[in-house]
C-alpha cells in the first residue's frame, strides 16, 4: 500500500486565537512526520507533498502529487472564524465528493475523536464546486484517480483543543492511533512486534519480544538491574516503590532500582541494602582515613 501525506498550510499559518503558541501549519507538520513514522512500521510505503515545512505548493499539484497512491490525507486543524469559540470541537473528514474516501474518513474522524476526548462527535462532510469538488487538494487527488480527504483534527478556535494539541506527546498518541485505523481498515496486521526499550509519549517502555506488549504494573529485570512500569507501563524513575513484600525500593534517575548505596533524595538521605530494600532501624557510621562516611555492618 502507498499513501500520500498532505501537511496543511506552510510556514506560519493559521495561528489559534485562542492560544498564541498554537499555528495550525507548524502542529500539522508535526502530525503529518508521526503519521509517516507509525506507518512505514506496518510496511506502507509512504510519500508527502512537500520536502520541508517552509515549501509551499499549489492546492491542486499537492492533491496531484499522490499519483499511483492508495490513499491521499490532507491533515488540517479547523477553525470558527477568528474568535476564540470553546463550544464547538467536532473532528470531520471532508471526503472528495466520489465517495471513495467515505469509509476511511469516517474511521479516522472517529479515531480523532476518540483520542482527543471531544464533546462533539465526528462526521464526514462532502463539499462540491464548481469544478467538481470544492477543495483543491482533493480535486488534484481525484483527478489521478486516488481516493482523498481532508482530516480536520478538531477546532484549534477551542482553547481546549489547541493546548492539547500542543503537547508532544499527545500528537506521538495520535499519529500513533492513526496509523493504527488505517492498517485496521485496510487489513494490514505485519506490524513486527516491539521489542526492548523504547521513547515514547514522553517516556520509556519496555516491550517484551515474544507478545510485542510492554511491561506494565510490574517490575522488570533488564541485564542486572530492576525497574518498575507503571499502569501506563512507563518506566518510573527518581522515586520510591513499595512492593509486594511492603519494603520501599529506590529506583535512580535511569530508572535502575538503587542497591547498597546511599540516596540523596528530596534534601534527606537514606540508606538502601545490597537487595535494595531500604534500611530502617539504627546503624553506625565511621569515616575513613580520608574522612568519609562508612557503614558499618
Amino acid at each position: 500500500m502507498k499513501i500520500c501525506l498532505d501537511a496543511g498550510h506552510y510556514g506560519k499559518y493559521n495561528q489559534s486565537p485562542a492560544d498564541s503558541r498554537y499555528y495550525e501549519s507548524e502542529i500539522m507538520w508535526k502530525l503529518h512526520l508521526l503519521q509517516k513514522k507509525y506507518l512505514e512500521e506496518y510496511g506502507i510505503e509512504v510519500i508527502t507533498t512537500r520536502p520541508d515545512p517552509d515549501t509551499d505548493r499549489g492546492l491542486y499539484d499537492r492533491g496531484a502529487q499522490s499519483k499511483g497512491c492508495d490513499l491521499f490525507i490532507s491533515d488540517h486543524s479547523n477553525a470558527v472564524g477568528g474568535t476564540v469559540n470553546n463550544k464547538v470541537d467536532y473532528p470531520a473528514a471532508y471526503c472528495a465528493i466520489d465517495g471513495r474516501a467515505d469509509g476511511i474518513g469516517m474511521a479516522l474522524a472517529q479515531c480523532v475523536e476518540n483520542v482527543i476526548g471531544t464533546i462533539q462527535t465526528a462526521r464526514i462532510e462532502h463539499r462540491r464546486g464548481n469544478h467538481g469538488d470544492y477543495y483543491g487538494v482533493l480535486r488534484g487527488a481525484t483527478a489521478v484517480g486516488t481516493p482523498g480527504l481532508i482530516l480536520e483534527h478538531s477546532f484549534h478556535t477551542n482553547a481546549q483543543i489547541a493546548k492539547w494539541l500542543l503537547n508532544e506527546a499527545n500528537l506521538d498518541l495520535l499519529a500513533r492511533a492513526e496509523a493504527d485505523t488505517i492498517a485496521l481498515y485496510y487489513n494490514i496486521d505485519d506490524l513486527p512486534k516491539r521489542s526492548g526499550w523504547i521513547e515514547e509519549n514522553g517516556g520509556w517502555r519496555f516491550y517484551l519480544g515474544d507478545t510485542g506488549n510492554y511491561v506494565a504494573n510490574d517490575w522488570y529485570k533488564d541485564g542486572e538491574d530492576w525497574y518498575w512500569f507503571d499502569g501506563a507501563g512507563m518506566m518510573v524513575s527518581n522515586n520510591w516503590k513499595t512492593a509486594s513484600d511492603g519494603r520501599w525500593y529506590y529506583l535512580k534517575p535511569d530508572g535502575a532500582m538503587a542497591k547498597d548505596q546511599w540516596v540523596i533524595w528530596k534534601d534527606e538521605l537514606y540508606r538502601v541494602t545490597e537487595d535494595g530494600s531500604m534500611f530502617e532501624g539504627e546503624l553506625c557510621l565511621k569515616t575513613d582515613d580520608r574522612g568519609a562516611l562508612k557503614w558499618e555492618d
